[in-house]
Order: C-alpha cells, then structure tokens, then sequence
C-alpha cells in the first residue's frame, strides 16, 4: 500500500489511507491488502480482456444512467429537452466501482439487495446476470428483437435493462416494478436483485433471511448486501450481523448441516450519511470493518478495499463468495468509496466538505482508472475507449427516449398488486416430503373433541409443518423450551432445529429474516412472544413484510406468518398488556387476523400459512387455555369471512379476539335478563374484512355495539361503526356503541386493570342503553 508522496493531493482521501495507520486502527482486520493490476488479472486468467472491457461499460452504464438524471434536473439532457422528472436524485456518482466490481464477481443466481442509492447496484446485478445468459434466456427478455446472433441479442437486453430500469424511474407501466416502486425500491427479481430499500439499513435483516433461506435449501447461492456507511448506526443492521453470525449455524446444534450464513456484508463507505461524516463525527471507529469484530471470533473475515478499485473490489467479492460456498459464511467488506454529488441534488454540499476533498476523492475516479489500465495493458486504445464511452452514451439515450413515451399507470389500478389473490394450495414435488423426526405432539381431546386455543395453534403449526417442508418457525425460546407459554413444545423434536429454532432477543431481525425468507421462497412463521413487541419490530412488519408485493409491482410474493399474543388481563402492566392490532390495520398490504375460538385459531393459522399475503396473527393468552370442538385433521377457515357467533334480532354486537367471549356472555344475561335477542357476528379477521356480514346483521337488528379489547382512541372500532353509520344509517335505530378499553395505559393493580379492560357488563350496559 503506497503512502502519501509530495506529488498526492494535500488532502488524503480514505480509499488509500496510510498502511501503517490502517494497521493501528484495525487491527487484525485486512485493509487494502489487494495489490494486483489488470494486466496482473489478465495475465493470471482471472479477467479476460473481453471481461475487462465488460467492466468499464458497466460503470459507464451506471454514470451515463445517473448524469441523465442530475442533466434532467438542471433541464440539460439532450436526448430529452424539457422533461419533467420528479423521482427521487440519489444518486451514486463516483461508486461504481464499487457496484460493478462485487455484481461481477457473483454468479448470475446469487442474490444483492440495495439501498435508496441503488441505480448503480440494480444496473450492475443486471448487466452481470445478463452477459452470462444463454440465447434462449436472452431472447426470452427481448422477444422482439430482430438480432441473430448472441452478440445481437446481448446488446438489445442490456438496452432494454437500462430503458426497464429508466422506466421504473420515471413512474411507467414498462418499469421492473410498474412504477409502484421507483427509484428507491428498484428490483428485477429475475436476475437476483431483491430490491432496493429507501428505509436506511431496512434491507440488511431482509439479506440476511434470503441468505438463511439459502442455507435452508442447501444452495450455494450467496448474498451480496449493499448498505452504506450511514446504516451500520442502525439498530436492525446490527441485530442482522449478530444474526448472521449465530453459532447454531455451524456447531454442534447444526448436526450434518454445519454451514455458515452465505451472506457478504458489503459496506459502501462512501464518508457520509446525509451530511454527517461518518469518520471522526457519528462513529467512534475509523473504520467499520472493525463492527464485525463485535460478533464474530473470526471478524466475520472483514477487510477493508479501495472501493475506487473495480478490480480490488472484484478480487474482495470473488473470495468472500467461495468462503460463502464453502460454509465459512458470513463476510463483511467495508468498500472505501465516494459520491462526487450530495446525499439528492437537493444538497449543494458546500456547507459540510470542500472543493480539495472533492478533487482528491475525483483524482481515484474508477471508471479513469479502469481506462489507464486498458490502454497500459494493451487492451484498447483511446480510439476504442472512446467507441465503448459514445455506445453507453447513445444506449442510455435510446432508452431514455423510449421510457419517456412508455405507459403511465391508470389511476384506476392505483390499488393493484396491493394483495396478492394466491396461496399455496398445491405444494411443490420437492417441498412435500417433509422430514419428520419423531411423532409430533398431539392434542389431548375430549370426548367430545374439545382442546384448548393453544393445542389447536400448536397443531395447525404440526399439519402445515408436515404437510410442506417450505414452513419452517423460529421465534426466541421456542425450541428447546417451547416457547413462553409452551405453546410450541414438542415441534423441535418431531421437526428438527433446521425448522425449529431459538433466536436471538431481537425481534426486529425476527420479523425482518423472514420478510428476505419469505421473498427468496421459504414460508417462515415467526412468534413475537408478546405483542408489544411488535413496536419494536414495526418497520420491518409495515415498511417490508407490508409492501414489497405491492412496491415490485407483484413481481414476488411475501408469505409469511407473524403470530404475536396479546397479554391483557395478567397484570403485567403497560409494555406486556397492550392490544395493538388497530396499529396495524392502518398498514396496507398486511392481512390482521384474531381468532376468538380454538376451531377458528387452528383453521385460520392453516390459511394464514398458505396465503401468500404476510399475516399478523393476533393471540389472547387469556384464551390459551379455554376450550372448544375442533375437529381432527384438515380444517381450513376462509380469512376475510365473519362469523354469526350468536344469532338475534333486537340488537348486534361485533367483536373480535376476546371480546366475543365477553360478548356471548353479554348476549346471554340480555336474555336471560331482559328478555332481548342479541346477534354476535365474530369478525375472526379485519383485514379482509367482512363489511357485508356485519352491514346484513345491522339491517335486521337496527341496533349495534362494537368492541374489542384495544383502547377506543384510534381503534378499529371506529373504522367500522364509522362504516355502519355510512352503509346503513337508514336502517339504524339508535347511534352505534362503542365498547374498548380505557384511554390509558394497563396498569398492574388487579383493581385498576380490571377498571381498565371492557368486560361482558360493559357491553350489557351499552346494548341496553340503545334500545
């Protein structure tokens, strides 16, 4: 590594900071061992001179794609005079050798996931996937191309991945993701790239579950993770690289399948967050490599490379990919980069670094290095260099052009893709042969065929389990112990720890692996062990497991199952009581889900398990231990499909979850007491929700009440007395009720608590004073 000379710019940038410094801060770490050159790479067969000029066009690709957007903005690009574009301008100017050097270096089935600066990733992963397809493949992505030969056919898909991902920046129809996703959330799933995140670090947890996916499936896929310096502050993205890092994947625990996470952590240090540098400011390390350190003995192999270098990063990636391969997983891979702009062309950036910087960092430009190499090792000369610069420059025209005049949404489509209408009813040859290791546990019936609410959760999990090996369940102490309430005991033995297994206390990486499992083909149930803890898990639930089906434009699918219980009425105070569904149901894109009998807890688990919508799967633990008639073997119940609970005709009440009990009980003392006929409909869902069932009851009572054990501000209580007063005011008789719990926090005093929660009095109480 050449230290600072005389002849250097004044000021140093970090891609090639001094050896000796390095060394001292890091330790162990490596950094910025790679010393090779292209003629080095040529000469040792690594990289063909064919691939080495493949390398530069990808870089060009990615620059040309982005000066178009800073040339938009200022209205200076040629190729479209006057465009309006109004996404989003972060962009990644000066990393490119970063994203080409890593996307080439994986195979054409390994997966990236990318952050909101990913033009440069998505281009990268596609140009890669693409040069290595066959012509069938190449002709299937441009089925109207003229071209006979390969050469032919390969230029017109790499056009049309610029003008795809163009379009998807510029809000059309023809973009990878229909305009529903844009910029910041860019993905073609079909070569790999599972999307990029506008939530900072937000896909790092969803990188990390691809890859166990990967390891489930005993595939040498890797996955390559994109995030920049600014998210490796951020709580999930540690929580994924202890994850990763998990001695359960390659010990003792592991039996036969001792194999490591195949995922790289790439980091793309480029310096800055927004506008706080990362170095000397908001760290307290000079360089991130040296997170890993804090959860791996082995410092996850970290190094640090000159992200300036494509060859450097090429060389990183290609061994970080054969340790994947071969078990050793995880990598992290800190790239020392730059972006010549500000974190949007929105930031002049004058306030926070100075021109010297700037020039310093513009001075290691990789697409200029990358030429000086070609020219010095002979394998192109200016002329040549400048014939693949000027086709780069027309092939981004031409599809800009043509993503211009693509397709605008129909805004009568504005909810499409929202949810997805299928489900798993057919399992793959290859996923019915579901191992199973020793009887599973079954549920003690009565002689009338009643088991409790938490047998009949415990054996829908047993027949889903069995019925597909894609179904796997982990969640924290559910193992070994069988989870908090015990709900879980026994499916470690009959399914083995390669489905059934502990994790760490974090239940944002809980819900986050299984939104990148879900994506990359595992159907994950995952147990929040209370509800409360959802908060802590919400970005992942509503910013990932809530939209990725909707901001691809449905070109994947998200089928996984969140079971979380509530705690209500054990006093355990104000962070282990709340019911928090209502939260949730203001997320489109989840199905909500809260059975209140355990005939419907098993039979809307099994369908929870086999949509392939995400599901928040609400539980009481109050009715853990109440019994019902469930009957033994297949029992599917519709989601999106309520319940007459109760038939009458004086008054309703709608209710979900616990509350129907209070409401059954409420019905019967308004007979016994008042002599009142009282209809419960069970809502059993909310979202779907079944309006027509509640709307045909109201209309023949005139008279309703809705409750539910979840605080009345801001309830989903209100949403739908809100919808019977709308739908069938004529028929009404009297306002609609409103039963729920009080507007605070649940204490812990048994006499406060019981003040706190509705009960079947309540609901009496509010029936009677409508009639």
């Amino acid at each position: 590594m050449a230290k600072t000379t005389a002849e250097e710019p004044a000021y140093r940038s970090d891609a090639r900071p001094d050896l000796a410094a390095f060394e001292t801060s890091c330790g162990s770490i490596t950094g910025f061992a790679y010393a090779g050159d292209l003629a080095g790479e040529i000469a040792a067969g690594s990289i063909s001179a064919a691939e080495a000029l493949e390398l530069l066009d990808d870089m060009l690709a990615i620059r040309e794609l982005e000066e178009m957007i800073v040339r938009l903005r200022s209205g200076g690009y040629d190729a479209l005079p006057g465009y309006d574009y109004r996404g989003p301008t972060h962009v990644s100017i000066g990393q490119e050798g970063t994203a080409v050097g890593a996307c080439t270096a994986l195979r054409a089935d390994d997966n990236i996931t990318s952050s909101h600066r990913g033009h440069g990733d998505a281009i990268a992963k596609g140009f890669a996937a693409i040069r290595r397809m066959s012509d069938k493949q190449l002709r299937a992505r441009v089925p109207g191309s003229a071209g006979a030969s390969h050469e032919d056919l390969l230029g017109a898909a790499l056009e049309e991945h610029v003008y795809r991902t163009i379009a998807e920046l510029f809000g059309k129809e023809e973009g990878y993701c229909r305009g529903r996703g844009g910029g910041m959330h860019i993905g073609d799933f079909s070569t790999g790239h599972l999307g990029a995140n506008a939530i900072v670090g937000g896909s790092v947890p969803i990188a990390t579950g691809a890859a166990m996916a990967a390891r489930y499936e005993q595939s040498d896929r890797v996955v390559c993770c994109f995030a920049g310096d600014g998210a490796y502050a951020n709580g999930v993205v540690l929580e994924a690289l202890n994850w990763a890092a998990q001695d359960q994947w390659t010990n003792h625990l592991a039996g036969a399948r001792a194999y490591g996470l195949p995922i790289i952590y790439l980091i793309q240090n480029n310096h800055y967050g927004m506008t706080h540098r990362t170095d000397e400011e908001v760290m307290g390390i000079r360089h991130l490599a040296r997170r890993a350190a804090g959860f791996a003995e082995n410092n996850m192999h970290a190094e640090v490379v000159n992200g300036m270098d494509v060859l450097a990063v090429h060389d990183a990636v290609r061994r970080a990919a054969t340790i994947c391969r071969s078990g050793g997983g995880p990598v992290l891979i800190e790239a020392s980069t730059y972006r010549y702009y500000g974190h949007s062309l929105s930031d002049p950036r004058n306030e926070y670094r100075t021109r010297e910087e700037e020039a310093a960092w513009r001075a290691l430009d990789p697409i200029e290095g990358l030429k000086r190499q070609l020219v010095a090792a002979g394998v192109a000369d200016e002329a040549a260099l400048a014939a693949v610069e000027a086709g780069a420059r027309e092939r981004n025209a031409r599809a800009a052009v043509r993503a211009a005049a693509a397709t605008d949404p129909d805004p009568a489509d504005l909810l499409r893709y929202l949810y997805t209408e299928t489900a798993a009813d057919e399992v793959p040859e290859a996923a019915r042969e579901a191992p199973v290791h020793a009887p599973p546990p079954v549920a003690k019936r009565d002689a009338d065929g009643a088991i409790t609410y938490r047998d009949a959760i415990r054996e829908a999990l047993v027949e889903e389990m069995g019925r597909d090996a894609r179904v796997i369940h982990y969640g924290e102490d559910i193992a070994d112990y069988g989870g908090a309430f015990k709900l879980t005991k026994g499916l470690l033995e009959s399914f083995g720890r390669e489905r059934v297994f502990n994790t760490p206390i974090s239940e944002a990486c809980i819900c986050g692996t299984a939104v990148g499992a879900a994506i990359a083909g595992i159907r994950p149930v995952v147990e929040l062990m209370y509800m409360d803890f959802a908060l802590m898990a919400s970005d992942q639930i509503a910013n990932q497991a809530g939209k990725w089906h909707y901001m691809s434009g449905a070109q994947v699918e998200v089928p996984l199952v969140i079971r979380a219980s509530v705690g209500a009425g054990k006093g355990y105070g104000g962070q282990h009581s709340q019911s928090l569904e209502s939260v949730f149901t203001h997320i489109p894109g989840l199905w909500i889900v809260y059975p209140a009998t355990p005939a419907d807890a098993k039979g809307l688990l099994k369908s929870a398990i086999r949509t392939n919508n995400p599901v928040l799967f609400v539980e009481s633990q109050g009715l853990y231990g109440t019994r019902g008639v469930v009957p033994e073997g297949e029992r599917l119940v519709p989601i999106g499909r309520a319940a007459v609970a109760r038939e009458g005709t004086d008054a309703t009440i709608v209710a979900w979850g616990p509350a129907v009990v209070d409401a059954l009980a409420a019905a019967e003392r308004l007979a016994v007491e008042q002599g009142l006929s009282v209809e419960v409909i069970d809502l059993r869902s909310l979202v779907p929700l079944d309006m027509e069932t509640v709307l045909a009851s109201v209309r023949k009572t005139g008279r309703c009440v809705v409750a539910s054990q979840a605080i009345l501000v801001g309830s989903f209580v209100n949403e739908i007395v809100a919808r019977i007063q709308a739908e069938a005011f004529d028929y009404l008789d009297a306002p609609v009720g409103r039963v729920g719990a009080a507007n605070g926090i649940s204490p812990q005093a048994e006499g406060l608590e019981k003040a706190f929660l509705p009960n079947a009095g309540d609901l009496v109480a509010a029936v009677s004073s409508l009639i």
